[in-house]
């Protein structure tokens, strides 16, 4: 009988102290959470657990996921005590349901793995193999499983049909980006464009080849320019987070290759301009300087892009750009940067295609 209490007392405190540390991650990813003011945008930012919790994904309902961590796993705690023991299969069972969704949201929706976020999800699942073995834990698999699959449902359906997080933000900025004149204004014919260079209303982004954001960015622009080509056309003003050329790339998110790449796209649309949209989106789906150079190669021999590669047109251009996105960095450094009507500003990524082109067509007075 003592040797059963031993064990028994011994699993407890292995349950506690696990659960201390899966209340003491969740804790720390909540504080990171909100100890940033750039937090809450998505984009290129500081590292794979700042895209993850800037992510449409990390809220439910507008509630940061990390709350109900926290929770879960205090209620994890409170289940060791004698009164309370009943909770534990059901609590293990939505512990490790979630675990389950957000591991599938960061390697399927996400393709970022925030490594704090593993760690908990890691603890979760152990914690819910571990009371299998316990005496008291063994005949419970099938409640355990049943609250695992229900709760894994309900999260999945609040996230995915539930109220999208704002996961941009737009804002007023000192810097007028009218394309029409004056000090700030930008000449249509002499930089990267996609759409006609008579569009009633010309954005001007900045981005970077190998931000996955940006990516994504491109897509939602591509879009928005389909649904309307005559009323919109964006300048493409690419900004490498490399510190090959860019010392003040931060660290974390830094890309390298990207300084190449964009040389080399700069080149391409300065021998080729009418060819560059389609190089543009061939090189944002596959960024890497081989590939860059492979299809430019597509486009003219290797002694004209040699030669076109030394232009220190290109070179002051970056300089340039990486001029502007400090200047627009002063509440957050993140890409995409799209400048649309009268130094209005997106910084980061919409949370969804439609909420993009929707946001857009009320700040540039389209109608949909």
């Amino acid at each position: 009988m003592k040797r059963e209490q031993l064990s028994s007392a011994a699993s407890d405190l292995v349950f506690l102290s696990l659960s201390l540390l899966g209340f003491a991650i969740n804790l720390l990813l909540l504080v990171l959470h909100f100890s940033d003011p750039a937090a809450g945008i998505a984009g290129c930012g500081g590292g794979s657990c700042d895209e993850v919790l800037a992510s449409r994904w990390a809220l439910i309902f507008g509630v940061p996921v990390t709350v109900f961590g926290l929770l879960a796993y205090a209620s994890l705690m409170v289940s060791l005590t004698e009164n309370a023991r009943r909770l534990r299969g059901p609590v293990l069972g939505m512990i490790a349901a979630a675990a389950a969704w957000f591991v599938f949201v960061q390697f399927v929706f996400l393709g970022k793995i925030c490594h704090w976020c593993m760690a908990a999800h890691g603890l979760g699942i152990l914690l819910f193999l571990l009371n299998l073995l316990r005496p008291d834990g063994a005949g419970a698999f099938g409640r355990q499983l049943s609250w695992a699959i229900a709760t894994f449902l309900a999260i999945g359906l609040a996230q995915v049909y539930g109220p999208l997080r704002v996961t941009h933000r737009i804002e007023q900025t000192g810097r007028h980006a009218d394309f029409g004149g004056g000090r700030w204004s930008y000449d249509v014919t002499a930089l990267p464009l996609l759409g006609e260079t008579g569009a009633t209303h010309v954005l001007a982004e900045y981005f970077d080849y190998q931000c996955a954001s940006c990516h994504t960015m491109s897509g939602y622009l591509d879009a928005l320019v389909a649904k309307h080509p005559h009323k919109v056309a964006v300048l493409l003003l690419p900004m490498p987070l490399d510190g090959e050329c860019n010392e003040h790339a931060p660290k974390g998110s830094a890309h390298p290759g990207s300084c190449m790449i964009t040389r080399t796209a700069l080149a391409v649309w300065r021998v080729k301009p009418e060819a560059f949209p389609a190089f543009h989106r061939a090189l944002i789906a596959e960024p890497s300087p081989a590939t860059a150079h492979k299809l430019a190669l597509a486009l003219m021999p290797q002694e004209k892009l040699t030669a076109v590669l030394t232009d220190p047109w290109i070179d002051a251009l970056i300089k340039t750009h990486i001029a502007d996105w400090r200047q627009l960095s002063k509440t957050t450094d993140k890409l995409p940067k799209l400048l649309i009507r009268e130094g209005r500003i997106v910084h980061g990524l919409p949370s969804s295609e439609e909420d993009f082109i929707r946001v857009m067509e009320k700040e540039l007075g389209i109608q949909p």
